[in-house]
């Protein structure tokens, strides 16, 4: 994978989560993801979000990232370890492919 297709890759992520999305580093790929239901509307669930944080190392992506809960509101542990189990998972199933998008909405 070429650092080039890295970068598109980041771009991609950009373009489809905005501002939830912040950029730490396009190379290797860091990034925080504020993740929050789009079901605002249902008092039950607005109080749940978190960020997450995707650190990719240089040998992205035959290595999958890091991936680590920086916060979390609404959320027990246990249903944190859930959530970070499901990524790690998507992440060990995507090994060696550009996978940023795909974590992103696992």
């Amino acid at each position: 994978m070429t650092e080039e297709e890295v970068a598109m890759e980041m771009e991609a992520v950009e373009a489809v989560y905005g501002d939830e999305a912040v950029i730490v580093d396009s190379y290797p790929p860091h990034l925080h993801l504020h993740i929050k239901p789009r079901t605002a509307e249902i008092s039950s669930q607005q109080f749940v979000e978190a960020v997450v944080r995707i650190q990719a190392g240089p040998k992205y992506p035959d290595e999958p990232p890091q991936i680590s809960l920086i916060e979390s509101k609404g959320l027990d542990e246990q249903r944190q370890k859930l959530l970070m189990g499901f990524v790690q998972e998507k992440a060990s199933e995507l090994s060696s492919s550009l996978m940023l998008v795909a974590l992103c909405e696992q």
